[in-house]
């Protein structure tokens, strides 16, 4: 089974005020489909646990083509793309009922071991369950350098809401964090390209420093992000937005 689907009802709560739903729902939706993928397969998250293993997101790539509303049933599609030594790809598409593309992404993930907390090749079985197949819907991530002059800044203290069961910071919550430092002017517009690179995890109680700069390129924004703790580099993310029609 080299592919894996898995339909979502989109509720009320994970919607904002226009009822259409939020960029960071969507990634969670993509993260749950990859951790019921791993269970069909035997290599879920409580499986790899118990072996002293776990994946952790490295990079998020992701294109917002259309936003669906609050109740509209859609479905993840989800697979392997590779895996190298340590490394591993997964790709996502989300469409609706109508089979219509609404999302595109590719991520990257470190497999790691967890009380080292360092990474660890991938076994060759594991490997073997993933029936990998080289389809990408990306084929390169953002290049980041800092790139970051900050117009904007915030700062949150890190709640035990933010922790997932890996017990550092849910990468949902970065996403959370780069979109609460924006200006009120980008409720006018919509995010429709999303780049996220993850480079240290994040404790429960950390003080940590979410940082935009925003420059204009044609009739879309750019944005630079930075998630700091005490000077520690935590993430880069790079945001696309276009005017709302």
């Amino acid at each position: 089974m080299a592919r894996y689907t898995e339909e979502f009802v989109i509720p009320y709560y994970d919607c904002s005020g226009d009822r259409f739903v939020r960029p960071e729902s969507l990634l969670e939706y993509m993260g749950e489909a990859s951790l019921l993928h791993g269970d069909t397969l035997g290599v879920g998250g409580a499986d790899l646990f118990k072996m002293g293993f776990a994946w952790m997101l490295n990079r998020w790539k992701v294109r917002f083509i259309e936003y669906p509303k609050s109740r509209t049933t859609i479905t993840v599609e989800t697979w392997s793309s590779g895996v190298d030594r340590f490394y591993a790809t997964r790709e996502f598409n989300i469409y609706d009922s109508d089979r219509k593309l609404l999302v595109q992404a590719s991520t990257q993930w470190v497999f790691c071991h967890i009380l080292k907390r360092k990474p660890a090749r991938v076994p060759d079985i594991i490997s073997a369950v993933y029936d990998s197949e080289d389809e990408h819907n990306f084929y390169h991530f953002h290049d980041f350098k800092d790139e970051v002059q900050a117009d904007e800044a915030i700062e949150f203290r890190v709640r035990k809401s933010d922790i997932d069961f890996n017990h550092h910071v849910n990468n949902v919550k970065y996403l959370n964090w780069m979109l609460e430092v924006l200006p009120k002017q980008f409720e006018d517009q919509y995010l429709y390209e999303l780049d996220i690179q993850y480079k240290k995890e994040i404790k429960q109680g950390s003080l940590i420093k979410s940082e935009v700069s925003m420059d204009i390129e044609g009739e879309e924004t750019v944005c630079y992000h930075k998630i700091t703790s005490n000077s520690v580099l935590h993430a880069f993310g790079r945001s696309v937005w276009k005017n709302r029609k």
